[in-house]
């Protein structure tokens, strides 16, 4: 207990210490933290999109007049069966006539005129990348008319997806280096303004984690700390865009990426807390770690020198 109390005591202590530049950096860490989740949010909006893509494109397959109920019925079952498939769908010619005149008044065909529309599997995909490979498969196959998708906007779409995940996902990892960056510079300064203390404890027997434990407070407290601050900011900014959109009736121009608020908001509050707290050990540890090193090899240095002189 008392032990526990001592490393509060050195934690207050350090923070009390150089008070500006604690700040400065430590406002580095949530500004760091704030881009990061920013980044972390366009991440789950272009995920959620790329999502969204699958269930919406379909690789449409026409089936030939000519095709006997057999052939139309072991195609359903290994379109269905088959392993880049996530879902089948059957229009028949009435069905795609009937569609046809709903949605394009100009295609009502006559009550005299034969039913020139046919029949067609929409076929959506697990994977958007899987279309155009799924396409050639079919493509000339027994039974099949013609297979047809929207090859331009599906390779348009997973372009600009996959730059945008690649362009998120390297600025997150700057942003935790960045971040890691400033809390050790924190440490080390802690440690730098108490080094005599801490060559006295050395002196008086303490171990090396009995030292280490107050800095590696500090760490956490500035990740926990910043990665909370910057929590608050994008609630605040989350909260005020939905009443915005709500208000100018902006959300009905813009499609939802199918992520509830809520769980958006709770995951990025795990995102944001684990990454402060580990990268506020990490770097607390190693800029203590880098201290001790030093410390130990001037001590095995001054040792020889002392032998040799001796």
């Amino acid at each position: 207990m008392r032990s526990l109390l001592f490393i509060f005591r050195e934690f207050i202590h350090s923070l009390a210490q150089n008070r500006f530049l604690h700040f400065t950096y430590g406002a580095q860490v949530a500004v760091s933290l704030l881009v990061l989740g920013i980044f972390f949010l366009l991440l789950v909006g272009a995920l959620s999109m790329w999502a969204k893509l699958g269930d919406s494109l379909a690789v449409h397959i026409f089936l030939s007049d000519e095709i006997s109920a057999q052939r139309n019925l072991e195609l359903e079952r290994e379109l269905e069966t088959h392993a880049l498939v996530a879902s089948v769908d059957y229009r028949s010619k009435e069905d795609a006539s009937q569609y046809m005149a709903s949605h394009y008044e100009q295609f009502t065909l006559p009550e005299d005129l034969e039913n020139p529309y046919p029949a067609s599997y929409a076929v959506h995909v697990k994977n958007p990348r899987d279309i155009e490979k799924l396409a050639l498969q079919y493509e000339g196959a027994d039974g099949v008319l013609a297979v047809r998708y929207a090859s331009n906007l599906v390779a348009k779409y997973i372009r600009v997806l996959t730059v945008l995940g690649i362009i998120c996902l390297a600025t997150m990892s700057l942003l935790v280096v960045f971040t890691y960056s400033s809390i050790n510079n924190i440490i080390k300064l802690s440690v730098y303004a108490r080094r005599a203390e801490i060559r006295i404890m050395q002196l008086v027997g303490a171990t090396w984690w009995f030292i280490r434990w107050p800095f590696l407070f500090e760490g956490l407290f500035f990740g926990v700390t910043g990665a909370l601050a910057a929590i608050l900011i994008l609630w605040a900014l989350l909260t005020t865009m939905g009443e915005v959109m709500r208000i100018s009736k902006l959300a009905l121009a813009v499609p939802g990426v199918g992520v509830s608020t809520e769980g958006l908001l709770l995951g990025m509050m795990v995102v944001l807390l684990c990454l402060g707290a580990i990268v506020g050990f990490v770097g607390s540890l190693k800029a203590v770690n880098s201290f001790l090193a030093r410390e130990t090899a001037i001590a095995i240095d001054a040792a020889k020198i002392k032998q040799m002189m001796g």
